[in-house]
């Protein structure tokens, strides 16, 4: 892309401009992961001081679109475009992907009370005979899928929100905070490679028997109670999950 390409008169820091073409670029398959972004060829390019060049390549690492080696360059990230870090706010992932500027669609499904199968009553302490919301989405990101996920959420007795609730949420969870003043204080994951059956490699648009990372999550609110509990399988090759563990 030119120079011309760079607007000194839309109000927007040239950072943030050589940051989201460059970001657009990689995403699109562009960025030659193999070839350096380096400071020399980015200044002949876009014509400005180093300044805005070093930020724009600060917060593309920091995001995980690039990587530096020692004494070779930044380098463009092949393959994953989530880069979901350890801190993510619980129930936050849609927010996220939102402000990183990677346009995040929601699918939602299937919405009903239903009693849910004995696994997730023992990750949420439920009774055998309690009813929980359940739902199924599929998050996309430019218009393609990265997720699906399988929902139970344990709701208030009147909270019945409609699919285009929960696809304008983007998380029930949040919906809950906004209505309820319910806030998630914590989330535990367990995660593991697997493959993608029929019905799920028809829903990401992959083959069958693609690798698939698979996120199972529950939530607690404050006071460590069971609040949700969630399957995701990922796209392995466009999704990095950060984690910390603590001592």
């Amino acid at each position: 892309m030119a120079t011309s390409e760079l607007d000194s008169s839309s109000g927007i820091p040239m950072y943030k401009q050589i940051k989201e073409i460059l970001r657009t670029e990689i995403l699109e398959g562009v960025a030659d992961p193999g070839t350096p972004m380096t400071e020399a060829q980015l200044l002949e390019r876009f014509g400005v001081s180093r300044a805005p060049i070093r930020q724009a390549l600060r917060e593309l690492t920091n995001e995980g679109y690039v990587f530096r080696k020692q004494g070779k360059g930044t380098f463009p990230v092949s393959g994953a475009r989530v880069d979901r870090p350890a801190d993510l706010r619980v129930g936050g992932l849609h927010r996220y992907l939102s402000d990183r500027g990677l346009h995040p669609t929601s699918a939602v499904s299937a919405v009903s009370r239903v009693t849910p199968p004995a696994h997730v009553q023992r990750h949420l302490q439920v009774e055998q005979d309690e009813q929980l919301l359940h739902f199924s989405r599929v998050i996309s990101v430019d218009d393609s899928p990265l997720l699906t996920a399988d929902v139970y959420v344990r709701p208030p007795a009147d909270f019945h929100p409609t699919a285009a609730d929960l696809e304008a949420s983007g998380s029930a969870f949040e919906l809950m905070e906004q209505q309820y003043g319910i806030l998630l204080d914590r989330a535990e994951h367990v995660t593991w490679a697997t493959s993608a059956s029929a019905e799920h490699a028809a829903i990401l648009g992959v083959a069958e028997n693609s690798p698939l990372l698979a996120i199972e999550t529950t939530f607690f609110t404050t006071g460590g109670v069971p609040a949700g509990w969630r399957i995701a399988l990922h796209l392995a090759e466009e999704f990095k999950y950060r984690f910390v563990e603590n001592r």
